[in-house]
This record gives structure tokens, sequence and C-alpha cells, in this order.
């Protein structure tokens, strides 16, 4: 992987430790078609996009999810359940970045 991004584990407000970021990363191609082999051999992966929190850079992989829930009544907020989350394996990721809000 290309780079990694810190979680702020000291941030008083929980999603504060999730840094949003952008990642860029590549995907697998797959075609039943008939082709050329010279086409097979000029085909190139695309690069995709995926904006979110990060939740970790661990374990071969980097995690991230897009929605969360709060807490009823917590103070600060707290996260109740994460949504809309995205698991990419750190061999496809190309480059990643931090969002700043």
């Amino acid at each position: 992987m290309k780079k990694r991004i810190n979680i702020n584990k000291r941030a008083r407000v929980e999603i504060d430790r999730y840094p949003m970021v952008e990642v860029h990363w590549r995907d697998i191609v797959s075609d039943s078609s008939w082709q050329s082999t010279t086409h097979l051999i000029k085909a190139q992966l695309p690069i995709c996009v995926t904006k979110g929190h990060l939740l970790s850079q661990a374990k071969g992989m980097t995690r991230i999810f897009g929605d969360f829930s709060v807490k009823s009544n917590s103070d600060p907020e707290e996260i109740e359940e994460i949504g809309n989350t995205t698991i990419i394996p750190n061999s496809v990721v190309v480059k990643i970045k931090k969002i700043k809000t």
C-alpha cells in the first residue's frame, strides 16, 4: 500500500477518530465476449475511487464506512452502528489521501 493514515484514538467525539479519505484502487475486469489476444494484451484495469470514513488499514485490508448512527442521549456522541461499508484489499490500493473537512 502506498500510504497509511493515522486514526485519532484521542478524539473526544468518536466520529472524529475516523478521518474522511479518498481511496484509489484497481478493479478486476472480466469479459465473456470474443476478442483478439492483441485486444486483451492492451486492456487496462480501471482505477476506482471510494470515499468515506477510514475505520482501519490492518491485516491486508482498508475498511471504509460512509454512514453511522449515534447512541441516544450520548454526550459526546458515540457511534452505535455503521453502514455503507467497503473493504478493499491493500494489494489493489493505488493511493489513499485524507480529505480535509
